[in-house]
């Protein structure tokens, strides 16, 4: 396996590296941390940069690792010059090198000026060409807490996508919609295949649909209001996905299917209505129905408020809690993200 080193948003705390990891999984392929700090995750696997780099919201870029070292100069170039480098770099193709901070990293560092300086021990192997406006390679070393971490871009990841997809800008808006880059990442967590069945049993406006077809989902959608399942086909026609199926039922009780992957984001907040239902009672009825429909190794991300244990209402459904992350939505709301597999 080689190494890829994936540049975090830095947007949350755990959620970046653990959809990236949650993506090499949906794409069938195993992996091994190498090295987790601040805003940088290394790991070593045989995924495809410019495939993950499709799926991932919130990393910026990905690289094929180089080296790491500590965070001082000497310790820096000591590393660059005794690694692989010089073999890895396309030689007739221009270069540039660029150092990152990471918040206040190695602020006796100039980053610049360490540039210069990597060039130059580059160029004392073989010559290459720099250009610094549109190099055709380009070198990162980012400085992350007490270390320095380095690896040659393969991929950026298209955060302006989701800014362009924002849910105020579609045809169909409800405001309790998630964020286009969050929805993103659920479906990623729920290690979603690409060409696999995707299911959102809450769909709403299908604003989580929305990103698991672009990336190249079959979904299914279910909603007890219509107007919202109205919504969610005028929206996964507008971004010109013809590959769904729309239903109007109850998340408490599923009609016959077998899907792959779910996420969902269901009524809990101020924007939001449960149709009547007591909220513990909504998720302890649908849990066990989406675990019905779900494949044997399947896992579903879901989120509920943080005052919700998941993991004791989801007992006896056939599901175990891999992981669970905490976001704040506002003054008065915290969000818990979970992820179960089926047994």
């Amino acid at each position: 396996m080689s190494g890829l080193m994936f540049v975090l948003s830095g947007e949350h705390k755990t959620l970046p590296a653990a959809e990236a990891l949650a993506a090499i999984k949906a794409e069938r392929r195993s992996f091994k941390v190498v090295e987790q700090l601040d805003q940088v995750l290394v790991v070593e696997t045989k995924a495809k940069p410019e495939v993950l780099a499709s799926r991932l919201a919130m990393s910026r870029e990905i690289c094929h690792y180089l080296c790491s070292s500590g965070a001082t100069e000497e310790e820096i170039l000591e590393a660059v010059g005794s690694s692989d480098i010089v073999d890895l770099l396309h030689h007739g193709k221009s270069f540039a090198v660029r150092v990152e901070r990471v918040k206040r990293s190695a602020p006796s560092i100039d980053t610049i000026e360490l540039s210069k300086k990597i060039a130059a021990v580059i160029a004392e192997e073989v010559e290459f060409k720099v250009d610094l406006v549109s190099p055709q390679q380009e070198l990162l070393g980012v400085l992350t807490g007490e270390r320095c971490v380095f690896g040659i871009t393969a991929a950026r990841v298209d955060r302006s996508q989701f800014t362009r997809r924002r849910p105020t800008s579609r045809p169909a808006f409800h405001p309790g919609t998630l964020k286009p880059a969050l929805a993103r990442c659920l479906v990623n967590l729920a290690r979603t295949p690409r060409g696999g069945t995707f299911l959102d049993p809450f769909c709403g406006v299908g604003g989580i649909l929305l990103e698991a077809g672009i990336i190249g989902a079959k979904v299914v959608g279910v909603d007890i209001e219509q107007s919202m399942i109205e919504g969610a086909r005028v929206n996964l026609e507008a971004m010109n996905l013809r590959d769904f199926q729309l239903v109007v039922g109850d998340a408490r009780k599923l009609p016959p299917m077998e899907v792959d992957a779910v996420a969902t984001d269901p009524p809990y907040g101020r924007q939001s209505s449960t149709a009547g239902a007591k909220l513990d009672e909504l998720y302890r009825e649908a849990l066990p129905s989406i675990a019905g429909v779900l494949r044997k190794g399947g896992y579903l991300c879901i989120t509920s408020p943080v005052d919700l244990e998941l993991e004791e209402l989801a007992a006896g459904s056939g599901m175990v809690r891999v992981e669970q992350h905490e976001q704040r939505v506002h003054r008065s709301l915290t969000r818990r993200i979970y992820v179960f597999r089926k047994k």
